[in-house]
């Protein structure tokens, strides 16, 4: 298995796991050994789904606190790189259904040459690896095994 780049995009999906305490150790394990970024739109989605979705706003806080570890990209930086990332979104073979909504995070992973942590497949097809949490672990813990 290959080691996962320096720098992994962190997908709503993940953080709203780690609030919820099923992966907080992996979150933070994975900060001792890479950089994680976001989008701000990724954080807006995780605020919205715990508040709205699991109807509990008490865990922003949480929320708060792992961001607080991140960098958070604004979405209007990405320019044209966005546009590409929805159609090579729109355009990848799992998905096919046509969803974009995910663009924001194929190009942070561009800019930054970094991979994606996600629980999508949608990322297959589009030039970025991505990982899962029980994947990454096991990466993560081989390469510190070196």
């Amino acid at each position: 298995m290959r080691p996962p780049s320096s720098t992994l995009v962190v997908d709503a999906a993940i953080l709203i796991a780690a609030v919820r305490g099923r992966s907080s150790g992996a979150l933070i394990e994975a900060a001792r050994s890479v950089n994680l970024v976001t989008t701000d739109r990724v954080v807006q989605e995780a605020r919205r789904r715990i508040a709205l979705g699991l109807k509990r706003p008490e865990l922003i806080e949480v929320l708060d606190a792992l961001i607080g570890e991140m960098t958070i990209v604004p979405v209007a930086a990405f320019g044209p790189m966005l546009t590409e990332a929805e159609i090579a979104l729109r355009d990848a073979v799992p998905s096919r259904n046509g969803s974009t909504r995910d663009a924001h995070v194929v190009a942070l992973a561009w800019g930054a040459e970094g991979d994606v942590w996600t629980t999508d497949r949608d990322f297959a097809g589009t030039g970025v690896a991505s990982w899962s949490t029980p994947n990454l672990m096991r990466a993560l813990a081989s390469v510190g095994a070196r």
